[in-house]
């Protein structure tokens, strides 16, 4: 890997996440990859996110902290609300379905906790675990949630405050459900759930429209904004669904809003 190929991958991780890492290579290792971690962190006290070449057709992505990042650690325990607990838990939840995942050695599970010596690995297939495309490729199956996990319990991206004029907590449960439709994790996590199709109709504009212009599918928040009248926890394996524009568009020409079983049964799929 040379500079240039890391930048790229560090462009492709601020894109789709919208966290800001550096990268660098690591030769350290019996067998050499690739680093990464947060921007606003080092290598020794923060959490550092590695791609590595297992075997012959296997890459190896893990997570782990620092030596020094007992007050990261700390910060995640104290100040991690339980809504980023639950988006955390469904990214690796997520991942384990699809891959062999150990959180400190053992098989994943839903009791993990963050502490110093917390570590993820996860190991998946690949054709050619050489190639930079397929690196990049399980960078972003993976190492993208894991990432994202993290940035989810640091507390990235909060909500900005609002004006005081006018309903203060309905405007703030408005703002909340706007962050999680255009959040870029939270997007990452609902299509890697529910498949990068329309949530109503089915159609995958990927195929359609093909790789470069597909990937226009927009996230909807299911619950009514009318029916949040109060700031609460929310489940992101339930409470959001990939929408084609279309769909998304007829599902809010009512309020309430119509569910997306009622927009089925207009459509008379």
């Amino acid at each position: 890997m040379n500079k240039s190929q890391i930048i790229t991958i560090c462009e492709l991780i601020e894109r789709n996440i919208g966290v800001k890492v550096n990268g660098a290579y690591d030769p350290t290792e019996a067998r050499s990859g690739l680093l990464f971690w947060f921007e606003n962190y080092n290598r020794s006290n923060g959490p550092v996110f590695s791609i590595r070449l297992l075997g012959l057709k296997r890459h190896k992505v893990s997570l782990k902290f620092g030596s020094y990042a007992g007050p990261c650690v700390e910060h995640i325990i104290n100040e991690a609300t339980p809504e980023a607990i639950l988006t955390a838990n469904a990214f690796i939840e997520q991942l384990s379905d699809s891959w062999d995942v150990e959180i400190n050695g053992a098989p994943c599970n839903r009791d993990w906790i963050i502490s110093n010596d917390f570590n993820i690995e996860v190991t998946l297939k690949t054709n050619d675990q050489n190639n930079i495309e397929s690196i990049t490729q399980s960078v972003q199956l993976v190492m993208l949630p894991l990432i994202a996990v993290m940035a989810e319990l640091i507390g990235y991206e909060e909500v900005e405050q609002l004006n005081d004029a006018g309903d203060f907590e309905g405007r703030i449960s408005e703002a909340l459900i706007t962050k999680r439709e255009r959040s870029s994790r939270n997007r990452l996590l609902c299509i890697s759930i529910h498949g990068e199709h329309c949530g109503v109709c089915k159609y995958d504009l990927k195929q359609r429209y093909g790789i470069d212009i597909g990937s226009i599918l927009e996230v909807h928040h299911i619950e009514p904004l009318s029916e949040v009248d109060a700031l609460k926890q929310y489940n992101p394996r339930t409470d959001l669904i990939p929408l084609c524009p279309n769909c998304h568009r007829a599902i809010h020409k009512r309020k309430p809003a119509y569910t997306p079983e009622q927009l089925k049964e207009l459509l008379d799929l």
